[in-house]
């Protein structure tokens, strides 16, 4: 708490310490790890650990949640509609949720199935909006990690799309169970998250120049 405290006042080498010292204290939790790598962000010096601390994230948090061999009941049909799950916290009045309506809002409703998976309990217009847009909506509050994952392998989704990365209020443990066949980083993280469950970060020239 201090750490965010600190890294909110932008005073960032305070606040690596003290997620450095947090970490040292409690090795297994992985939102500590993720604050200190989103701090990690802010200091051109502190770049170099971004890829090291993301490669530790994957292999303290991540790795050991990837199940063997996954499977998936997923029809294998061609000429069905894509099922497409958004996985986040910022459904709602949020920089993420203001690029992602306009996406989903012109979705073709043929061609995919949209299922939003909330992660935030509070909600307002713009969350409204988001729940109309798609197809189905979900909510996470309170379901464990791995009944999530489980909730997101029943509901078939071929393509699960996290968008939130190492930020506040992320379910990466989720993603790391690895629920859907092809799983995709997006938008609200500005980087790779490290891990071997997400298999690629959609981008553009403007956010990756």
């Amino acid at each position: 708490n201090l750490g965010g405290i600190l890294k909110d006042q932008g005073l960032i080498g305070e606040a690596i310490r003290c997620y450095d010292r947090a970490l040292e204290l409690a090795p297994g939790r992985g939102a500590i790890h993720s604050n200190l790598i989103l701090a990690l962000h802010y200091r051109a010096e502190d770049a170099p650990r971004i890829g090291p601390e993301l490669h530790r994230w994957n292999e303290r948090h991540a790795r050991p949640l990837a199940p063997p061999n996954p499977s998936y009941p997923n029809p294998r049909m061609p000429d069905r509609p894509l099922r497409i799950g958004y996985l986040s916290h910022d459904f709602r009045r949020h920089s993420v949720a203001f690029f992602l309506l306009p996406l989903l809002e012109a979705h073709d409703r043929t061609q995919v199935h949209v299922t939003c998976y909330s992660c935030n309990p509070r909600s307002d217009d713009i969350t409204a909006r988001i729940r109309d847009a798609a197809d189905r909506w979900q909510s996470l509050v309170g379901v464990p990690d791995e009944d999530a994952s489980q909730l997101i392998r029943h509901d078939e989704i071929d393509v699960l799309v996290d968008l939130a990365g190492h930020t506040a209020g992320n379910r990466l443990p989720v993603v790391a169970r690895r629920p859907a066949p092809v799983q995709i980083a997006y938008l609200g993280f500005p980087g790779p998250t490290g891990l071997d469950a997400i298999d690629c970060r959609l981008g553009d020239c403007h956010a990756d120049p």
